[in-house]
This record gives structure tokens, sequence and C-alpha cells, in this order.
């Protein structure tokens, strides 16, 4: 799965982009699915009183709402963009409004080039919105019109946006592949470096540990395997090239 960041100024084109690059990306075969961050802070879609909002308040920690035409998922806290992604399976996810996360990003600008310069960075790939109607290259950036070159722009998605990494809001510390994990995505997206150069790509063994997962080194992955192949090996029903996948709860 593949996900990138449309973001920018409030009236910047954000999401008339997004809909046009959707429909490109649907036009070429893709699933597609969308995150919209809202930024009022009071913002609710269950209404006060509601069945589903009984629920919640009784203790629910997700709620499922059913209906004949469409299928709603409450879940009352506001979650990380790592943990909203587990959801979907989809080739694409277009995230719009979400600027602190490591993913590849289109910037949507407006007439006001200070605003425009104020929110470049290393993970941006190229520009849109109604800045387009104006310029069509920004400090080195190319500037392009979702309305009448959403072609172009899904080309450059194809060619800019990986499958996402195993942490989309970042992880400083590890520093395995030899930098931190927007450093890498910068270079990947830049053609200096790919996804498999990313430590947890490249190792076939995944822990997690409550939400969060842990850095797993060629010797203890080795260790792992053949201790596994050893005591599933008495098992009849054991096939040693089927995925092996354990969970322990306290």
């Amino acid at each position: 799965m593949k996900a990138f960041s449309v973001f920018g100024v409030t009236q910047s084109g954000k999401t008339t982009t997004i809909e046009n690059i959707i429909r490109e990306l649907k036009k070429r075969g893709y699933s597609v699915g969308s995150v919209k961050n809202i930024h009022y802070e009071d913002f609710l879609i269950d209404v006060e009183g509601s069945n589903t909002w009984r629920h919640k308040q009784a203790g629910s920690e997700m709620i499922v709402a059913r209906g004949f035409k469409e299928t709603d998922i409450l879940i009352p806290q506001r979650l990380g963009i790592d943990r909203i992604l587990r959801y979907f399976d989809h080739d694409y996810v277009v995230i719009e409004g979400v600027s602190d996360t490591v993913l590849p990003k289109i910037l949507c600008g407006g007439s006001n080039f200070t605003e425009t310069d104020a929110r470049l960075n290393d993970l941006v790939f190229a520009i849109s919105g109604c800045i387009s109607n104006q310029i069509s290259e920004y400090q080195g950036f190319p500037v392009i019109n979702s309305l009448s070159e959403a072609g172009k722009l899904v080309d450059l998605i194809e060619e800019k946006v990986t499958d996402i990494m195993p942490f989309v809001e970042g992880l400083e510390q590890c520093g395995a592949c030899g930098s931190n994990c927007r450093e890498l995505v910068t270079k990947i997206i830049k053609g200096e470096a790919t996804r498999s150069d990313c430590a947890f790509v490249k190792s076939r063994t995944t822990v997690t540990v409550g939400q969060k997962e842990i850095a797993v080194d060629s010797w203890l992955e080795a260790k792992l395997e053949a201790f596994l192949a050893v005591l599933f090996s008495k098992l009849d029903s054991y096939d040693p090239g089927e995925q092996i996948k354990i969970t322990v709860r306290k």
C-alpha cells in the first residue's frame, strides 16, 4: 500500500487537488482510500444522545454504525496516522491536511508565496493548488495544475511514492540504515535510496509490543527462525513454507 500527503494553507486548493488525483488514480485502475484531517477542535460526527453515542458512553472502544447505504466506524479517540493506515487495504491512500509525517508530500499553495516558502520541506516532491494558475515551477519544484494536468501529477505520484514505510510517523532513534526515517524517505523521493534500504523492510521478522514495532537485527532474526523451526517441526500441521504469527497477551 502506498500513501502520500497533500497539505497547505486553507483555501489553497487541497481538496480540489485530491479530488482530481483520486479520479485519475481510479481511471488507471487503482483502489484508493483517503484520510481528511479535521482542524476544528470540537469536530464530532456522532450526535449526543444517539444509540452509537450511548454505546460510546458505556465504554465501547470502537463502534460500527451499519446502515443501508454506508458503514461508519467510530473510534472515540484521536489516532496517529500509523494506526489509521492499518485500517486500509488499498493501492493508494491520500491524506489531506497532515504535515507531521514522513510521507511524500504535495504542497498546495495560494497567491501568497511567503506562505508557500514557509511550508516547503525535504519531503515535498510537487506543488499544486491555486498557485498553479500562475506558475509552472517554483524553487526547483514542479508546479502542476490538477484540473488541467491531473495525468502529469499522477505520473509523478507513481514515480515518487513507494509502499509505506514501517514507521509513517517516524522513528528518530533507530539509525539501523545509517539515517533516521525522514532522511531515508527524503533520499527515496530523490532517487538516492530505495525502500529496501530500511532495516525493518530488509528483515523478514517483525516483533510488535503493544502498538510499537521493535527492531530485529539479522542475528536475532536467525536465532528466532532456528528456534521456531525446531519447536514447530514436532507438530504434524506445521508447514515451514507458511508465515508464522505469534501473539502473546498478558
